[in-house]
C-alpha cells in the first residue's frame, strides 16, 4: 500500500475513533448538560482560534452601532451557541425522541400545514440550531428532505449521516453536481427540500447585505420559481438551554417573463429577512464566515 494512502487511513481511523468516544461522552452526559459543557468550553476557547478575528471583524463592520462591550457579549454568545450545536448535532437522535424540545410557532404551523402534501422549498440561515428545523417540521406532519455538505473522512461521514438521517425523514442529499437534479425530483414527488442560503455563494448575485455588497445565495429562490413550489423562510430561535421556538414565513415570489430579474428580486427579499433575524438575535448568527471580501471590510467597495 502507497505510504501516503496509508497515513490518510490511519488518519481516518483515529479521527473516527475520536468521534465515536465524543459521542460515547456527550451521550452519558445527556443531552442537557452535554450541550452546556460544549457551550462553555467554546466561549472560553473559540477566542483562540483565527476565526475569532474574522467574526469580530465581520461585526464591527455590519452592526457598527454597537459598542465594543455589546460587541464581545455577542461573540462570546456566538461561541457559545455553536458549541452547543455542535454538541447537539451529535446527539441528533436523542433530541429526536424529545420533539418537545422544539416548539413550532402557531401561526407557522398553520402556514406548513395549509402547504398541504406538495412539495416545497425551505431555507434558512446559520442561526439558532438551525438542524432542528427538520424536527418541527416533522412533528407537524411536513417531513423534509435535507441538502449538507459530506465529510472527506469516509467512516466519519457514514457514521455522522446515519445519526442525522433521524431527523431527515425525506432523505439527505451531499451537496454535488448531481444534488440539484435528485432536490429536483423530490419537489415534484412532493417532498419538502431544506437548505441553507446565508453563506457567500460564488454562484450567486452581488447584492447588499447588512450595509455591504456579498455574494447572495439564489439557489433556493432559483428552484421553487422554476418547479412553482411555495419557498418557506425559517429560523430555529434557541430560547433557554436546549429548548427551541421555530418561526418563519411563506415568500411569496414573482413569475414574470425575466426570470433573472425574478430570481434577483427574490434573493434579496429572502436575505432581506435574514437581515431583520440577524439584527433581532445577532448572539445566534455565525459571525465567522467570508460573508463580505477583505476590500468592502476595508471600506473600499462599501454599498
Amino acid at each position: 500500500m502507497d505510504y501516503r494512502k496509508a497515513r490518510t487511513q490511519a488518519a481516518f481511523w483515529l479521527e473516527y475513533a475520536g468521534l465515536r468516544v465524543a459521542v460515547a461522552l456527550l451521550h452519558f452526559l445527556g443531552v442537557d448538560r452535554a450541550s452546556a459543557m460544549m457551550g462553555r468550553l467554546w466561549r472560553w476557547f473559540a477566542r483562540l482560534n483565527p476565526r475569532h478575528l474574522r467574526a469580530e471583524r465581520n461585526l464591527a463592520f455590519a452592526l457598527p452601532e454597537l459598542t465594543a462591550a455589546e460587541r464581545n457579549s455577542i461573540l462570546s454568545e456566538m461561541w457559545e451557541n455553536l458549541g452547543r450545536t455542535f454538541a447537539e448535532a451529535l446527539l441528533l437522535p436523542e433530541i429526536v425522541n424529545e420533539p418537545e424540545r422544539v416548539v413550532v410557532n402557531d401561526k407557522f404551523a398553520a402556514d406548513i400545514r395549509a402547504l398541504g402534501a406538495g412539495g416545497a422549498v425551505f431555507c434558512s440561515l446559520h442561526q439558532g440550531n438551525w438542524e432542528l428545523l427538520a424536527i418541527g417540521c416533522a412533528v407537524i406532519g411536513k417531513p423534509v428532505a435535507g441538502v449538507y455538505r459530506s465529510l472527506k473522512n469516509p467512516l466519519a461521514e457514514h457514521y455522522f449521516r446515519s445519526r442525522r438521517e433521524t431527523a431527515y425523514p425525506a432523505g439527505l442529499i451531499a451537496a454535488g453536481a448531481t444534488s440539484v437534479l435528485r432536490l429536483r425530483s423530490l419537489a415534484r414527488s412532493g417532498a419538502a427540500i431544506a437548505m441553507m442560503a446565508d453563506l457567500p455563494d460564488g454562484t450567486g448575485i452581488r447584492a447588499p447585505f447588512l450595509g455591504g455588497p456579498s455574494s447572495l445565495s439564489k439557489l433556493p429562490v432559483t428552484l421553487a420559481r422554476h418547479l412553482g413550489l411555495p419557498l418557506v423562510v425559517a429560523r430555529c430561535r434557541r430560547t433557554d438551554g436546549v429548548h427551541f421556538c421555530i418561526d418563519g414565513q411563506r415568500l411569496d415570489l414573482s413569475r414574470t417573463d425575466d426570470a433573472d430579474a425574478d430570481v434577483a428580486e427574490g434573493t434579496r427579499a429572502l436575505h432581506a429577512i435574514f437581515e431583520d433575524w440577524i439584527r433581532d438575535q445577532p448572539g445566534q448568527w455565525m459571525w465567522a464566515t467570508r460573508k463580505w471580501s477583505e476590500a468592502v471590510l476595508r471600506g473600499e467597495a462599501r454599498s
